[in-house]
């Protein structure tokens, strides 16, 4: 061997597979002894790999590591079951106000109704505006002058009443005559005016003059009547206050006033202050009948029966409209209405203690009137109650809704079997003002 080379050492070491690192293992054999060339500076080590170590024993487990990012994300899911129906919400506000629709079509015309029945008599209406002035006649011849006529009958005396007359006032003297400026409205006074001074107008105004003087006593005569035919009151009770020493009688009223010819005659109980008319003479007084009726049915409907009408004291029938204004002058109506029984009930049941077949009476607004229904009627004497022998029994019926009288029909409820009778009266009805 050449011992000047550079000494060089080789190790060779076998790499095992990878394992898990075990203990220690046990010491390996010795391996063989390599001689040296003394004169060489470079000895060699030859090592062979020993057997593998017994598998170690489990380690522990170790902590847990660091949480992961988070993954992509994942493909959209399938569309879910429909939910059930929630409860109701709330209203809503309320709406803006919509734009008014277009006008619709006209409808088509309809049928001709019947011919109304005749109205009353109208009032007396306005005087007339004054015609043009006529052109002027020729000059009569001069009469002679008459004899000085007999006086004058008295005035009317002044009464007591809240509506009287004051002291006269102070006479105004005409005004001389002007003729007025000319407009579109005003007549034209060239037509009325001539060559004649103004004096010949005097006729004329005297004419006016009479006109308003006796307007004048009209409204005067109005503010205090005198429950004549030609000037009436509208009620007893404007009688009573504008006279009130007046005695009880007869006498006229006019309540709607304007003309006089649809006045008409009452009775006046002053004490009271009533204005009261009287049933027609034909159903005032019924007499006893035996009439084999059926009971629950109105007089009118009876064989014989007939509606209740109402006169004033000539016997003349009361006129719609003069008893319509009449109602609304007064507060209250009465009227009586008397029941002559044999074994029949008007009113008061004495067996049962009941008003069972008490009678219905019909008012002049059509309404049933009974003991069911209506708190103004009270009787006055209930003979018929007992329901034995003849006897009568006196209701009367006393209302502040005075459209309910007078009353104009009566429904009996306990006719009809063997042996019963009745009869009745109607009595005067009574507006109090």
């Amino acid at each position: 061997m050449n011992c000047t080379a550079n000494r060089t050492y080789f190790f060779l070491i076998a790499q095992g597979s990878p394992g898990p690192t075990g203990e220690n293992g046990p010491p390996g054999a010795l391996g063989k002894r390599v001689t040296l060339n003394s004169a060489c500076a470079s000895p060699v080590f030859v090592f062979s790999q020993g057997e593998n170590g017994a598998v170690g024993a489990p380690g522990k487990t170790g902590s847990v590591g660091p949480q992961g990012q988070a993954g992509k994300q994942g493909p959209e899911g399938l569309r879910g079951i429909p939910g059930a129906v929630g409860p109701p919400g709330l209203p809503g506000l309320k709406g803006d106000t919509g734009y008014k629709g277009e006008k619709g079509h006209p409808g088509l015309i309809g049928l001709i109704g019947p011919a109304g029945e005749q109205g009353e008599k109208g009032d007396r209406g306005l005087p007339g505006p004054h015609g043009t002035g006529g052109q002027k006649g020729e000059t009569g011849i001069s009469g002679v002058t008459g004899p000085i006529g007999p006086g004058g009958p008295a005035g009317v005396p002044v009464s007591t009443c809240f509506t009287c007359i004051g002291p006269p006032g102070e006479v105004i003297q005409p005004l001389p005559f002007q003729m007025p400026k000319k407009n579109k409205r005003s007549i034209d006074a060239s037509q009325f005016m001539s060559d004649e001074p103004a004096g010949d107008y005097t006729d004329g105004m005297e004419e006016i003059y009479g006109s308003l003087n006796a307007i004048k006593k009209d409204i005067e005569l109005m503010r205090t009547p005198l429950g004549t035919k030609e000037h009436p009151a509208r009620t007893c009770q404007d009688l009573r206050l504008c006279h009130p020493e007046i005695p009880d009688g007869e006498y006229w009223i006019d309540p709607n006033q304007g003309c006089t010819r649809d006045s008409f005659k009452v009775f006046c109980n002053f004490t009271s202050g009533e204005t009261c008319i009287f049933p027609n003479k034909d159903i005032e007084k019924v007499r006893t009948s035996a009439e084999k009726m059926h009971h629950g049915c109105w007089y009118s409907k009876f064989r014989s029966g007939r509606k209740f009408s109402y006169v004033d004291s000539e016997g003349i029938p009361v006129g719609v409209v003069q008893l319509t204004f009449l109602r609304l002058l007064s507060v209250s109506a009465r009227q009586n209405f008397t029941y002559h029984c044999h074994r029949s009930v008007a009113w008061h049941l004495a067996s049962t203690n009941t008003h069972q077949k008490a009678l219905h009476f019909m008012g002049s607004n059509e309404e049933d009137l009974s003991f069911h229904n209506s708190p103004y009627i009270k009787a006055l004497r209930d003979g018929c109650a007992t329901r034995k022998g003849t006897d009568k029994t006196v209701l009367e019926v006393h209302t502040p809704r005075v459209e309910q009288l007078p009353l104009t029909d009566v429904m009996f409820m306990d006719i009809g079997e063997t042996n019963q009778k009745f009869g009745f009266e109607v009595g005067p009805v009574c507006f109090q003002g």
